[in-house]
C-alpha cells in the first residue's frame, strides 16, 4: 500500500480521538443559550486549562477534516473509485461533506461576530430554495434566542454519530495503533500549547468586514458575483453529485460493454471537470485568505 494512503486515515482517526475527548470536556461548560460569546470567553479564561482544551479541540478537528479531505483526494487522483464498491465511495464522500459541516457548526458556536455572520449567511442561502427553503432552513438554525441550539445539537451529537456510523467499515481497517495515537497526541498538544488562538470578535463590535471559516471563503467570494441560490446551493450541489456519480462509469462499462468507449470518455470528461473545479475552488480560497473574500 502507498505510504500516503496508509498514513492519512490513521493519523486522521488519531486526531478524531483527541477531538472527541476534548469536545466532551468542553461540552460540560458550554451553554448554547443566552450570551454564548461570554460563555466561550469564560471557558477560555476562567475554566482551568479551558484555553488548552479549546485550542486542542479546534486543532484536532481541523486536522481530522483536512486529513480526511486529503485521503479522499488521494482516492480521487488514483481513481480508486473504479475498484471500490459504489456504496463505499458514497459513504466516504458523504462522510467528508458531513465533516466540513461539523467544522462549520463549530465555527458558529464560537458565538462571536464571525460565527453569527456565518450562521446567518448559511440560513439565508438555504431560504433561497423555492417553496421549501424556509422550513428546511429551520431544521439547521432557528433565528432568535435559539440561534445556537440546533448547531450545538448537530455539532455535539447528530453529526459525530452519523459520521462514525458511515465510517464504521473504514474505522475497522484504519484503526491506528498506539504509536500513531501517541505521535498525534504529542504533536497536537504542542500545537494547543504554543499556537495562540485567533481573536474572537465580540458580537457588538464595529469592524469593517468579517469572514467565514477558511473552507467557506470561496463560496463567500462567489456570493458577491452570483445569486445565493446558484453560488451557495446549485454549484456545490452539482459538484457533490458529480463526485458521487463517478463510480457509475465503471459500473456502466461492465453492464454495457458495447458502449464502453463512450462511457469511459464521459467518465474521463467528468473527472477532468471535477479536477478543474477543485483547482478553481482552491485558488478562490487562497485568494480570499490572502486578499479577503
Amino acid at each position: 500500500m502507498n505510504r500516503v494512503s496508509f498514513y492519512l486515515p490513521r493519523l486522521g482517526l488519531s486526531a478524531l480521538i483527541f477531538c472527541i475527548g476534548s469536545g466532551v470536556i468542553l461540552a460540560f461548560y458550554y451553554r448554547p443559550t443566552g450570551n454564548v460569546f461570554r460563555t466561550v470567553e469564560e471557558i477560555t479564561t476562567l475554566v482551568p486549562y479551558g484555553w488548552f482544551f479549546r485550542q486542542l479541540h479546534y486543532g484536532t478537528g481541523q486536522a481530522f477534516v483536512i486529513l480526511m479531505f486529503l485521503h479522499t483526494m488521494d482516492h480521487l487522483v488514483r481513481r480508486r473509485y473504479r475498484i471500490y464498491p459504489f456504496r463505499e465511495w458514497v459513504t466516504l464522500v458523504l462522510s467528508l461533506a458531513l465533516c466540513f459541516h461539523t467544522l462549520f457548526t463549530g465555527f458558529i458556536l464560537k458565538g462571536d461576530q464571525e460565527g453569527i455572520f456565518a450562521g446567518r449567511i448559511f440560513l439565508n442561502i438555504i431560504e433561497t430554495l423555492p417553496v421549501a427553503g424556509r422550513p428546511i432552513g429551520r431544521l439547521f438554525i432557528a433565528p432568535g434566542e435559539g440561534f445556537f441550539f440546533l448547531p450545538y445539537l448537530y455539532h455535539c451529537l447528530f453529526l459525530p454519530i452519523l459520521i462514525i456510523y458511515l465510517m464504521r467499515g473504514h474505522i475497522r481497517e484504519w484503526l491506528p495503533d498506539p504509536k500513531f495515537i501517541l505521535s498525534a497526541g504529542i504533536g497536537l498538544s504542542l500545537y494547543a500549547l504554543f499556537v495562540k488562538p485567533g481573536l474572537d470578535i465580540p458580537p457588538e463590535a464595529s469592524v469593517p468586514s468579517v469572514s467565514g471559516p477558511w473552507f467557506f471563503q470561496a463560496i463567500q467570494t462567489l456570493l458577491k458575483a452570483l445569486p445565493p441560490l446558484l453560488a451557495g446551493l446549485i454549484i456545490p450541489g452539482l459538484f457533490l453529485a458529480c463526485l458521487l456519480l463517478l463510480p457509475l462509469g465503471n459500473t456502466g462499462s461492465r453492464a454495457l460493454p458495447s458502449k464502453k468507449g463512450i462511457i469511459r470518455t464521459a467518465e474521463t470528461a467528468l473527472y477532468g471537470l471535477l479536477i478543474i473545479a477543485l483547482g478553481a475552488y482552491g485558488l478562490l480560497t487562497l485568494r480570499a485568505l490572502i486578499w479577503g473574500p
